[in-house]
């Protein structure tokens, strides 16, 4: 998908594996951001899906494998992000039913300049 591959293309530094359930990336979309486009005009801020799509991103690396979303829950998105801003995106993943093939449970959290700008409890599988 190219939205994804433009997401990978504004990581700032390496992806920080913690465990083989945690892991962080840190990114900037600059101004010329497709995800930006047309959101807004005149004051671009990256749209709410986005955002998820960052989290699932960053769900992947942690899996080393494509995912796709089933579920989306409990997202609050509390500040915008703007062009040319760092964003830490961190994830948990867990499988609370004990199915690690289609229960993935993604817990993402985005960061940016120490404020949290999101979270979201993202349910995933293998695509």
């Amino acid at each position: 998908m190219m939205i994804r591959r433009e997401i990978n293309q504004t990581a700032v530094g390496e992806f920080a594996k913690n465990s083989p359930e945690t892991g962080s990336q840190n990114f900037r979309p600059k101004a010329g951001f497709i995800g930006f486009d047309g959101h807004f005009p005149d004051y671009p801020i990256m749209p709410a899906m986005l955002q998820v799509l960052f989290g699932i991103v960053v769900a992947e690396h942690i899996l080393e494998t494509d995912l796709v979303m089933k579920k989306l829950d409990k997202a609050k998105f509390m500040v915008q992000v703007k062009p040319d801003e760092l964003i830490n995106v961190s994830c948990r993943i867990s499988h609370p039913t004990g199915d690690r093939e289609s229960d993935i449970q993604a817990k993402v959290t985005i960061t940016a300049a120490g404020k949290k700008v999101a979270t979201m409890t993202l349910w995933l599988e293998p695509a």
